[in-house]
This record gives structure tokens, sequence and C-alpha cells, in this order.
């Protein structure tokens, strides 16, 4: 019964995030965690490693949860995590964050100050 409520409810901690599969379920940990982006009501996980993990919840429950930890919401599509930030751009197609394994996730309009903000804080070690 415990596996059961496990199924419903992902756990994550500062350390780790429970993925569920319909065989197991297993636990990545965060700062492995480059980002995750929304396709409709699933997420991706997309991890140092190149692995994908695909979890039926939204961007939002894993933005709740990982509320307190290194992730910033950069896009209505893209939580990002700041570890793996190697900067941020700035150009006519729009704002971006260039991560440290060469790709660019999108910076939208509306959260462009909060971003920046965000990265300001999280730079000087504030939360």
């Amino acid at each position: 019964m415990n596996n059961l409520s496990s199924l419903l409810s992902p756990a994550v901690s500062p350390d780790y995030l429970e993925l569920v599969n319909l065989k197991r379920s297993f636990f990545i940990r965060t700062e492995d965690v480059i980002f995750i982006q929304a396709d409709v009501n699933y997420v991706r996980i997309v991890t140092k490693t190149g692995k994908v993990f695909v979890q039926a919840k939204t961007l939002k429950s894993y933005e709740q949860m990982l509320k307190k930890t290194s992730f910033v919401r950069t896009h209505k599509s893209y939580l990002v995590n700041f570890h793996h930030f190697a900067g941020y751009q700035i150009t006519e197609g729009g704002t971006f964050i260039q991560l440290l394994d060469g790709k660019k996730v999108p910076v939208s309009k509306r959260r462009r100050q909060y971003v920046q903000t965000s990265v300001s804080q999280k730079q000087n070690g504030v939360n």
C-alpha cells in the first residue's frame, strides 16, 4: 500500500526526486537534473548524463516541489537548475539561458525580470 501512495504523489527532497514508471519507482539526484520541460500534462526531466525521463505530472507541480532548491522557472515550459547555468543572453531573437552543456533555454518576456533577480540572488547565496 505504501508503494501505491508513492505512485500517486512522487516525493521530493532537496537532494532527490522520486521518479515513477509502470514497473518501479527510483530516485535521481536533483543536482543531476539540468532542466524540466513541460509537455501538456507531462514533463521531460533532462539530466546531465543525457537521459530523459517522462513523468505524468505538470511543470507547476515540480515548480512547487522544487521551490526551495536551485531551480528557476524561466518560461511557461521550462524549470532550469541554476547549477547548470553558463550564462544569460539578451538578443534580438529573445532572451536565453545558456547551459553548461551548450543548450539554450528560453526566458519569456514576462519572466525576464524574475529570472535576472533570481540569478543575482543565487549568485550571492540568497534563496
